[in-house]
Parts: C-alpha cells; sequence; structure tokens
C-alpha cells in the first residue's frame, strides 16, 4: 500500500475520532476491533472536561473492573504530562484529539486539569454499572429498602449462600414442593440442577413475583392448550380404541413370521399390547410406540420387500395406526414440558426467595439484585421521582463501553439516566448559555463482538437503543451521531484480509464494515494446519495437543516475528471454544516440554488434585473410620505411601479399619511410624483449630513443599486461594469443617485469574470469551472443528418470557419446544460467528489456524469454522503449501511498521536487588492483636498419668500426646453417652475408646467407669438431662475484643444457668488454676451479655475426683479485670 494512501485512511481515522469525541454531540460508535476505541473514550472524557465540564458531572460506564481502572489509568496520565509537556507537544496532543487550533485558554486549562482533578474526588466516574448501582443504593439505602451499608457478595459468598439456601429448602419442603422436588430427583442429577436453576436465576424474570406459578400454568394451558392429564388420559383411550385389531393383529403375525430379528421384535410389541384389555392398553401403550417409534422419530421402515410380497398392505395399515399415535405422542410430550417446567418453577421460586432471605439477613446483595434493586428504585413513584432528580442533576454526561454486551435491564437503567438528556425541559435546565452543548451521553459498541448471551446480553437491543435515541435528539434538534471506526491499528494485513473475506456473509453478523489496516509496511501471515486424527497409540486431541505443543516449543527463541524480533513465550495466545478435555491436555502437553505457560484462565479448586487431596485430608479428620478417603490421603504427596504399603496395610485386616491398623506403628522408627505420627500429629490439631488454622497448620508442617516436590510450584496458587477461601469461611461466621467440604465441593472454589501478560513471559492459554479486551502478536487457533454438543435440558421460548424444561428426546416435539429449539439453535449459531469474529481479532502478526477430528460425528469438518476458513485461505492467489501440509499466507516486511514503536512501553532498566535491605537486619513489628479473638478453649496438659514414669526425650512428648488424648476422648465420650440409653453407654463408650489407640487400656476402662458414674450423680442431673445444652459455640466480644469458644455443658432455665466445663486431672487442693478461672470468666462474661439480670453458676467438674468446684462471682469479675488489663497493655 503507498504512503500517501496509507497517510490519507489514517487522516480518516482520525477524523472519525475527533467526531466521535466532540464534546458538544451525543455519539454512538460503532468500533470494529483494534480501532481505538478505549483512545476515543478517553478523548471524549478529556474533551469533556477541556470544555468546561464538571467532573464529577461526567460519568463513564465500563463493562468490567479492569476496563475501568485502564481507562482511569490513561485519563490520569494524559492530564499528568499535560501538566508539563512542552507548548509544542501539548499541541501536537491536543491535535490528536480533534483540536486542532486550541486557544490559549484552553491550553491554560490543559495545564491546570491535572491539579484540578487531583482535588475532586468525585469525578470522573469510570466505574462499572454495578459499581454505580451499589454506590446509589449506598446513597438511597431506605428509598431502595436494602441496609444502609449493604455490601455485594463476592462469587464465593454468593455459592456458600445458594448451597445453604439450597439445603434449607429441600430440608423442609410443603407437599407441593416435595412433589416437584421428586420429579426433578428422578429426571435430572444434582450437579446438572444446580446449572439450571442459576441459569434460570439469571435469565427469567418475575421469580418473586406473587403470580409466577399462576402465570406459568395460565401460560401452558391458555396460550399453549396443553391438557391436563386427566384429559389427556380419556383422549388416549378413545383414540386406540379406533384402531383396528385385527388388522394390526394380521400385522403382527406377519412380521412374527418374516424370520427379519428387529421385524420380528416389533411384531411382538404389537401381540403384547393387542393382548391387553382397554385398561392395559393405555398402560402399555409404550409397546405400540416403541414398534412404530423410534427416538421421536417414526421408523423409516416398516417392512422390507419380501414381507411386503407377504402382505402388499402391510405399510399403509402402520401408517394409519402410527398417524394415530404421533399426536398422542405430542400430546404426552406437552404434558411431561408442563409437569417438568412446573416443578422447575415450584423449586426455582422456593429456592429464590430463601437465597434472597439468606442475603438479606447478612446485608448482602449479588450481581442481579443491584440492577434490579436500582430499575425498582428509579421506577416510577414519588419517592423514585426525587431519587431521579437527585441523580439527573449530578450526571451531565453519561460514556457507556462495550454497549453490545450491556444486557437489557442494564440498558433499561441506563435509559432512565439517559431519556432526560433529550426532553426539551430536562435538556435545557442544565444549560448555562447558548454556547453550552448542554448535557450528552455517548455510547461505543460493536455488534459483531456481542458474545455474553449466557450473562443477558443481546446486540439487538443495542441497536434497539440507537435508534430510539438517535429519534428522540432529532426530536429536540440535539446533535446526534453515528460514526462506525473501521481502520485497524491492530492487525496485520493478511489477518484483515481473511477477516474482511470470512466474516460478512455469516449470520449473527451486523454493521460490518470493511475493516482497513493502519500499519503501514507491517508484515503478518496466516497459517492454516493440517487437520489432526488420531493413530494407534493417541487419541486425536490428545495428539493434536502433542504436536501444538511440541510446535510451540520450537518457535520460541528460534521462529522470527515479522518485525524482526525473536518469538517469545509471552508473544503466543492459544485460544478455544471452551474449557474441557482437550484444554488440560494442551496444558499438561506445554508443562511437559517444560514451555513457560500460564495456566488456565479459569481453575475450579475441587477439580485440581492438590486440593482433592486436602478435602480428603478433611474426610478422614472429620471421620477417621472413611477408609476410602485415608487410603487417597495416604497415597497422595502428603504421606507418600506406595501401592505396595498400602497393600500390606489394608490386606487380610478383617473388620478393623484401615486407621486402625495404621495406629499400630505409632512411634515406631519405620515409614509407616512416621506416617501414624504426622496423622496423628494433625488429628489432635484438628480437634482444636479452626478450618483455617487447620489446613494452615498442615501446608506448613511439610504440606505445602510435599506438594510442590510432586506437583511443582503451580500449586501454590490453588493452595493459596483455598487458604483465603478457608479464611472468608470464618469470617462469615462458619465453624464446621464439614460444611467448609460441602461448600467447596458443590460451589467448585472458582480461581479467576488475570490473563493480560504484559511483564509476564508464558504462553497464555484461554478461552476465546477470556480473550475479549486482549491481544497478541501470534493467535493459534487449535479447535475450530465442529463438536457435538450437550444437548440443553432447558430453552427459554422465542420470546424469553418462559423457560420450557423438555420432555424426553424419544418422543416427538410440540410445535411450541420446536420453535423454541430453532430460535435457540438460530441464536447459538449467530454467536458462535461473533466469537469467531473475536478470536480471528485477537492477533497483531500471526494467526494460525488449526482442528482435530474424531469420528462418529463427535468433531467433524462439515459446517465447521475450520471448513469455512480453509476455504478463503487455500482459495487466495497468494497462499503457499508448505512440505507437512501447512498453508502460509505471508506479508513480507516492508520498511518500518508505523505502530511498532507505539506499542513498545520505554521502560526503565530494572534496578539490582538491594541484598542490604535495612528491614531484614530489624525485628519483626508486634502484631496488633486486637483482631484476633481470645480463645479460652485451646487445650491444655489436664492429665499427667503418673503411671507413664519418666519426663525425658522421647518419652516425654509421648506422655504429653497421650495426657492430650485422655482429655480429648473424656470429652467426647460426655458428649456423647448422656443422650444414650443407660444400659448401651459402656457398649458405646468402649467402641469410641477403642479408636483412640494411644491411651493404654487399663487407663481408658478406668476413665469410662469413673464417667459413667459422673453421669448418674444427683447433683449434675440438670447438665445432663435433655434440657441440657452440649458443646455450645459462644462468640462475642467483651471491652472491644473478640471472645471464640466452647462451653462443655450448658444449663439454662428461667431461673438460673449453669455454666459447666470438664476437667481431668487433678484439682490442686481446693485451689482453681488461673487459666481456668480466666476461661470461665471470660465465658461468663458473654452470657451475662446474652442473659442480663440472670444468675449465673459456673462449674468446673473434675472427672478424675468425680467433684466439682463452684466460681463465685467477685472471682469472675477479678479475672476478666486481669484479662484485660494484660491484654491492652
Amino acid at each position: 500500500m503507498g504512503r500517501s494512501l496509507m497517510n490519507e485512511m489514517i487522516a480518516r481515522a482520525s477524523a472519525a475520532q475527533a467526531a466521535a469525541s466532540d464534546p458538544a454531540a451525543s455519539v454512538f460508535v460503532s468500533a470494529n476491533a483494534g480501532t481505538g476505541k478505549t483512545k476515543v473514550l478517553t478523548d471524549r472524557v478529556l474533551r469533556l472536561l477541556l470544555a468546561g465540564a464538571p467532573p464529577d458531572g461526567i460519568l463513564c460506564v465500563t463493562y468490567t473492573r479492569a476496563a475501568a481502572a485502564e481507562m482511569r489509568n490513561r485519563i490520569f496520565r494524559r492530564l499528568a504530562n499535560w501538566a508539563t509537556i512542552s507548548a509544542k507537544g501539548l499541541g501536537d496532543d491536543l491535535a490528536s484529539m480533534g483540536i486542532t487550533t486550541p486557544s490559549q485558554e484552553t491550553r491554560q486549562r490543559a495545564r491546570s486539569l491535572f491539579a484540578e482533578i487531583l482535588d475532586n474526588d468525585d469525578g470522573p466516574r469510570v466505574e462499572t454499572v454495578h459499581s454505580f448501582c451499589q454506590s446509589i443504593l449506598r446513597r438511597f439505602p431506605i428509598e431502595a429498602g436494602v441496609a444502609p451499608h449493604v455490601q455485594l457478595a463476592e462469587d464465593d459468598e454468593q455459592n456458600r449462600l445458594k448451597a445453604v439456601a439450597r439445603a434449607n429448602v429441600l430440608g423442609n419442603p410443603t407437599p407441593e414442593l416435595g412433589a416437584a422436588i421428586l420429579l426433578i430427583a428422578e429426571t435430572i442429577g444434582e450437579a446438572r440442577i444446580e446449572e439450571i436453576v442459576n441459569d434460570l436465576l439469571n435469565r427469567s424474570e418475575g421469580l418473586d413475583a406473587p403470580d409466577c406459578l399462576a402465570r406459568i400454568d395460565a401460560h401452558f394451558r391458555d396460550e399453549l392448550g396443553v391438557v391436563d392429564a386427566t384429559i389427556s388420559r380419556t383422549r388416549l383411550a378413545d383414540e386406540l380404541a379406533q384402531i383396528d385389531d385385527e388388522r394390526l393383529r394380521a400385522v403382527s403375525a406377519v412380521l412374527q413370521a418374516s424370520g427379519v430379528p428387529t421385524q420380528q421384535e416389533r411384531g411382538a410389541k404389537m401381540d403384547v399390547w393387542l393382548a391387553q384389555d382397554a385398561a392395559g392398553r393405555i398402560d402399555k401403550w409404550s409397546f405400540l410406540v416403541d414398534a412404530l417409534f423410534s427416538k421421536g422419530r417414526q421408523r423409516a421402515s416398516f417392512s422390507n420387500p419380501a414381507i411386503r410380497k407377504i402382505m402388499p398392505d402391510i405399510d399403509a395399515i402402520q401408517q394409519q395406526v402410527a398417524d394415530r399415535l404421533r399426536p398422542l405422542l405430542i400430546d404426552q410430550a406437552a404434558q411431561i414440558c408442563r409437569d417438568r417446567t412446573m416443578a422447575l418453577y415450584q423449586f426455582g421460586t422456593a429456592f429464590h426467595k430463601e437465597y434472597n432471605r439468606l442475603k438479606a439477613q447478612r446485608g448482602l446483595l449479588d450481581y442481579n439484585d443491584l440492577i434490579t434493586r436500582t430499575n425498582d428504585l428509579l421506577a416510577m413513584s414519588e419517592a423514585s421521582q426525587w431519587v431521579a432528580w437527585k441523580l439527573d442533576n449530578g450526571i451531565h454526561h453519561l460514556l457507556i463501553d462495550e454497549a453490545q454486551d450491556t444486557s437489557p435491564a442494564q440498558w433499561k437503567l441506563l435509559r432512565r439516566l439517559v431519556d432526560e438528556f433529550f426532553d426539551g425541559e430536562g435538556a435545557a435546565h442544565h444549560k448555562k448559555d447558548d454556547q453550552d452543548p448542554g448535557r450528552t451521553m455517548f455510547a461505543v459498541g460493536d455488534f459483531k463482538q456481542s458474545i455474553y448471551s449466557f450473562q443477558g446480553a443481546d446486540p439487538a437491543v443495542m441497536n434497539q437503543n440507537r435508534s430510539d435515541l438517535a429519534r428522540r435528539a432529532n426530536a429536540v434538534s440535539a446533535i446526534f451521531r453515528d460514526v462506525p471506526l473501521s481502520v485497524s491499528f491492530r492487525s496485520a494485513s493478511p489477518i484483515l484480509n481473511l477477516v474482511n473475506d470470512a466474516i460478512p456473509d455469516l449470520a449473527g453478523i451486523s454493521d460490518f464494515t470493511e475493516h482497513e489496516m493502519a500499519r503501514s509496511g507491517a508484515g503478518g501471515f496466516v497459517e492454516l494446519w493440517p487437520l489432526v486424527t488420531g493413530d494407534d497409540d493417541l487419541a486425536p486431541e490428545a495428539r493434536a495437543a502433542t504436536l501444538l505443543a511440541r510446535r510451540v516449543k520450537s518457535w520460541i527463541g528460534s521462529r522470527q516475528l515479522p518485525s524482526g524480533k525473536l518469538v517469545n513465550a509471552g508473544d503466543i495466545l492459544i485460544l478455544l471454544r471452551k474449557r474441557g478435555q482437550f484444554f488440560e491436555l494442551l496444558l499438561s502437553a506445554l508443562q511437559s516440554m517444560n514451555v513457560q505457560v500460564a495456566g488456565a484462565d479459569r481453575m475450579k479448586l475441587a477439580e485440581q488434585i492438590e486440593i482433592q487431596d486436602l478435602l480428603a485430608l478433611g474426610d478422614v479428620m472429620h471421620l477417621g473410620d472413611d477408609d476410602l478417603q485415608l487410603a487417597a490421603v495416604l497415597k497422595s504427596p502428603l504421606f507418600g505411601m506406595t501401592e505396595d504399603q498400602l497393600y500390606d496395610l489394608a490386606y487380610d485386616r478383617g473388620k478393623a479399619s484401615l486407621i486402625s491398623r495404621l495406629m499400630v506403628h505409632r512411634g515406631a522408627d519405620s515409614a509407616l511410624g512416621k506416617m501414624a505420627d504426622q496423622l496423628s500429629r494433625w488429628q489432635n490439631r484438628a480437634e482444636y483449630e479452626s478450618v483455617f488454622g487447620f489446613f494452615s497448620y498442615v501446608l506448613v508442617d511439610g504440606g505445602r513443599q510435599k506438594f510442590r516436590d510432586r506437583l511443582g510450584r503451580a500449586v501454590d496458587e490453588s493452595l493459596d486461594h483455598f487458604l483465603s477461601l478457608a479464611q472468608n469461611f470464618a469470617l462469615g461466621g462458619g465453624v464446621s469443617l464439614l460444611e467448609f467440604l460441602t461448600t467447596i465441593r458443590s460451589s467448585g472454589g472458582e480461581v479467576k485469574r488475570d490473563m493480560d501478560a504484559s511483564g509476564s513471559d508464558e504462553v497464555r492459554v484461554m478461552t476465546i470469551h477470556g480473550a475479549k479486551g486482549l491481544e497478541a502478536p501470534i493467535v493459534i487457533l487449535p479447535d475450530l472443528l465442529t463438536g457435538k454438543n450437550r444437548p440443553a435440558p432447558v430453552l427459554p421460548s422465542r420470546d424469553g418470557r418462559v423457560h420450557y424444561w423438555l420432555p424426553p428426546s424419544g418422543l416427538p416435539r410440540p410445535d411450541f419446544i420446536e420453535d423454541a429449539s430453532m430460535a435457540a439453535a438460530a441464536l447459538a449459531a449467530e454467536e458462535s460467528n461473533r466469537l469467531l469474529y473475536v478470536a480471528l481479532t485477537r492477533a497483531r502478526d500471526g494467526l494460525v489456524i488449526g482442528g482435530w477430528e474424531k469420528p462418529h460425528g463427535v468433531r467433524t469438518l462439515k459446517d465447521s469454522n475450520y471448513a469455512l476458513l480453509s476455504d478463503m485461505i487455500t482459495s487466495s492467489d497468494k497462499a503457499k503449501t508448505l512440505a507437512d501440509g501447512t498453508v502460509l499466507i505471508m506479508a513480507e516486511q516492508a520498511g518500518d511498521d508505523d505502530q511498532e514503536t507505539k506499542i513498545k512501553p520505554n521502560l526503565p532498566p530494572k534496578k539490582p536487588l538491594d541484598d542490604a535491605a535495612d528491614w531484614l537486619w530489624r525485628p519483626a513489628p508486634k502484631d496488633d492483636r486486637s483482631g484476633r479473638p481470645i480463645r479460652p478453649s485451646q487445650p491444655g496438659l489436664d492429665h499427667d498419668p503418673q503411671s507413664l514414669g519418666g519426663n525425658a526425650g522421647q518419652q516425654a512428648a509421648q506422655t504429653r500426646q497421650i495426657s492430650l488424648a485422655y482429655g480429648q476422648l473424656a470429652h467426647r465420650l460426655l458428649e456423647q453417652l448422656p443422650a444414650l440409653d443407660p444400659a448401651a453407654r459402656r457398649d458405646r463408650a468402649v467402641q469410641v475408646a477403642a479408636k483412640v489407640h494411644i491411651i493404654p487400656d487399663t487407663m481408658a476402662t478406668s476413665l469410662i467407669d469413673r464417667l459413667l458414674r459422673l453421669i448418674q450423680m444427683p447433683e449434675f442431673a440438670p447438665l445432663f438431662g435433655p434440657d441440657a445444652l452440649v458443646e455450645v459455640p459462644i462468640n462475642g466480644r467483651l471491652n472491644g475484643v473478640g471472645i471464640a469458644g466452647q462451653i462443655d455443658r450448658l444449663y439454662v432455665d428461667a431461673e438460673r444457668i449453669i455454666l459447666a466445663d470438664f476437667k481431668t486431672g487433678q484439682s490442686g487442693n481446693g485451689s482453681i488454676p488461673r487459666s481456668y478461672l480466666q476461661q470461665m470468666a471470660l465465658y461468663d462474661g458473654l452470657l451475662r451479655e446474652i442473659y442480663p439480670g440472670r444468675d449465673i453458676e459456673c462449674w468446673l467438674i473434675w472427672v478424675d475426683t468425680l467433684d466439682y468446684q463452684v466460681i463465685d462471682h467477685e472471682a469472675r469479675v477479678q479475672a476478666l479485670r486481669e484479662i484485660f488489663a494484660a491484654y491492652h497493655r
């Protein structure tokens, strides 16, 4: 391309950008990929500021927080640069924005804007629509009906609340809801129903409406004419009675005599049906259906030539019966669809109600709530008009980024803000004078890049709003422009030529403008790799992953980019349509070849093997007799047991548990002995540590290093996130290890990674959805064949008002389901085409197209993106076929790439690490203890059995372990035995004690005898009666300090409270140990906050001596004073 033509093209692009950023006009920009929309947004904000717009009157709504941060950074960098740049440099920058002849006043304002913005905390506001909604709800909580300091529930917290809500709904259903749950359980698995319900919550409106279920019922009854089961059965009986039995019996006889197995089977099924009475024929009509239909469709053939020669009209007779049955099958399918859909909505509404209750109880909102509550707040009412007026006076200019990904509900909210701009009175009210352009809106989007329909985005809604806003602007003579941006500053010519050839005629592509290239002299390439198939050793996906990893490795440090620069790992971006087996195989192949790879863009913790090992360890801590999970833990890196060791340990053990066999080796100087000691040590920790404390200890106690040794340092990310979830679980009030394990397994614990690899020299592997907004020198698309998708069990109606749960695939589909299926398929195909456009336009210098084929229609070339692009590439007169079958289109570098220097940041040289950093030699600062709760229940060494003798070395350590286990056993038995029938207590106690292998049998027997006597003592009757509370968690604050403990036994009646704690060992000649006194004082203090004015008795009960000590009130008060005096010292 000639230099003059290139300059002309760039000049046109600059003029279009200047028109879009003009502060006097409202503008809707259609921006092709790579055309500089972020620059236009930034220029627009800066020109508004230069034109005198108040900073806090500018609101820019972005799609993601990362985009908001990037735009804020760009604005502040430009403003900071203006404050110090030379006069010529400032003039050039202003000219690049379209201000070709800036006045002196404009120049002076540009110089001062940075200081002005620094002094203004409120603007310009650049935030996501959800952040904007959150700020509105916090500003008007009373009007919105939310808590004053409402918080946004993060994904992990939402998943935890959904798990709780689901358990609550399933645990106490009404009879109608119970029937719906039973139908759901019989139809689909637990994991899939969770996915379906979440999709229903995200997409379906009106679940909280009181008439929701009645509306769905009316839709089936009145709009679709779906009859209830009674009417359907009556119609079935009438139609079956019209069948000519004799003719069908003759057909059955001929088929069974044909000698053809399939025809004989069909005839036999007809015979079974014909043998029934009238009622039986209704119940067994499926036999007749199976004889004439297969997988919901009429059989392709009812006979063969030999059979027709015997009975010429055999096909006609069967066709008559099939024609009679088909409407009945369609009725049945419609009835099943109605029943399933009603069950889904019954469960969905109950779940939605309970989930909302849990959120309200905790002062939380999720992302959908933010939009819904803000829309409700701005709806027509007296309060809403006042709120809208307050907001209206604060927002003078609205900018919308990624308009194509804005959902209808979000558009509804934004239109409430912007419609006032184009009302004559509203627009004139804010104009200072005739020179003031007034209030403006700006939106930028690209229909071709709308790929988030699963989040509610609909690009057609964007176009509807664009047309409507243009109409409203014209009605009040406001300036409104449609500005297309078509000049790409990103991709090289071979890539853009392929996009221009392949994309325009695809379904779902609207507003296509031919892509023009701004990078004069830039080289580039497009490669089409041969299809990969499997061989005797490898499946096609495994072979494709291996070949791709091998080729990527060969490129790094060897292949040149068109600019001459050698390819680095960070230059390569591999994009897949979805995560799955190939995704994991590819990551594994790259890692096995020592290619630096960033890992998956999203990771589910519950699917990571190191996290599965930790969850299995949690199961063992909760239930030591879980042999399967214990075996998994022992084989994991945490213990490293070999197959032979596990076999020897587990073989021929009879009824003994695996843990009991392992614990026999405790204290032994052997591999099994060390494993037993480690497991016992962790069991002891699990008894009294929080969930976070326990798993932290496991990882510090060698666990993290063992995972690293086996799996590499990449495990650090998942382990750190796992600990973060454990900490958040505790902060959210969770204390149960079992609840935590269930939460992680049910939610998956998803981790989202930032894959923008600036500064990171790693190959990125991610989905096309995740790559939106990113680019790379080389983009590889290795899986562009058509795959067989899992059919969706739930589909929205064509108008989206109802979501149908489909009937079994073996039934013919009613028209309304066929219509919904066709509409869904068309929308999916359109979005798939837009996804292809996004993938192609991520590439800067090179684009690689690939695919792997799998037999039996699993992955096919027909109608695939690979086939489409292959036709385009191979038909090009510039295409060359290489020896390995690769088809290459290459554009050589012709001089300097005008854009090459613009994308290379001028980074300062890295400073060497100062090894003499002074903080290394300073003592670490003391932790602030005010954030850490006091835990009165931390166990001490209560019992020191005299029979154990010595107190040095290994024997002393074993003594302590036995003592700790002794105390824990006493507490466990006192927790369980009182609730049992007295005759069953000893057997249960012996059974529990047998699992604690460290305690000698004589000591365990003596303890059981004393505990059984203690439970029967009359003075302790209130504590062991049915009204007593056992192992009561108690949390609160005293004197500004958090307290978190657990009371052994608590008795509460209308007159008094008995607080009891069990101790093993000796009572100390009547004196109360100081630590026990302080423990009881803290419990007493918390209980007095809960039960003010109630008489509280505190008892220390000594198990070994069968007596107790009463701690008087004055001693408790004095102990509290001492605790807080020391704590705040």
